[in-house]
């Protein structure tokens, strides 16, 4: 969910905030960049993040780095989340001393460049996907979702034609999908009859 809508595609002072299931402590993430925006939105549809949380600093000196900002949490580890226009080049020994420093706060750098963040059709689809966050399921259509989804993944033509659901069913998981409450994959066709859906 966005609390605030920025007009700015710039950097912005006063930032976006997205809250998910997904954020520690259910607290806000703040978002003053449009392409740290996208990429939380995405992080909170990827299934292999269970956490997210922002953390402040510190700054460090030598090397010069900020361990401030957003942190996704996974299965293989916590990664300090960087999103800009293009990655940054690092001589080895500049990679080596990063490397070093951020492993002594139990973290490893991820770095997503601008091509990476609108690579299609997974930028559209986590777009379009958010764009359902504020919907209402009714508790009907949820039990027959999930009651569904125990016999495994299945795209959402078929549960359509077999649930007859109340509401769109696209729009109904896409809203469960931002409440972290079904999985969607996103990465290989635009959202729609062909999209698969996970119970989670």
């Amino acid at each position: 969910m966005l609390i605030r809508v920025s007009t700015s595609s710039h950097r912005d002072p006063r930032p976006w905030l997205l809250r998910s299931p997904k954020c520690r402590g259910l607290v806000s993430i703040p978002a003053h960049d449009v392409l740290l925006l996208h990429a939380l939105e995405q992080a909170c549809l990827d299934a292999s993040v269970q956490e997210i949380q922002y953390r402040n600093g510190p700054l460090l000196e030598c090397p010069r780095v900020s361990l401030a900002g957003v942190v996704l949490r996974t299965e293989i580890g916590a990664f300090l989340l960087r999103a800009q226009e293009a990655r940054p080049e690092y001589s080895e020994e500049d990679d080596a001393r990063h490397k070093f420093v951020l492993s002594r706060y139990c973290l490893q750098l991820l770095e997503r460049d601008a091509r990476d963040i609108f690579s299609e059709p997974k930028y559209s689809n986590a777009r379009n996907v958010w764009t359902h966050a504020s919907r209402r399921v009714s508790l009907a259509d949820r039990l027959k979702l999930s009651v569904a989804l125990h016999a495994g993944p299945q795209p959402i033509v078929e549960l359509e034609d077999r649930l007859r659901l109340d509401c769109d069913v696209v729009a109904a998981v896409c809203a469960l999908a931002c409440e972290n409450l079904v999985q969607l994959h996103l990465h290989d066709v635009p959202l729609g009859p062909s999209t698969v859906v996970v119970g989670a």
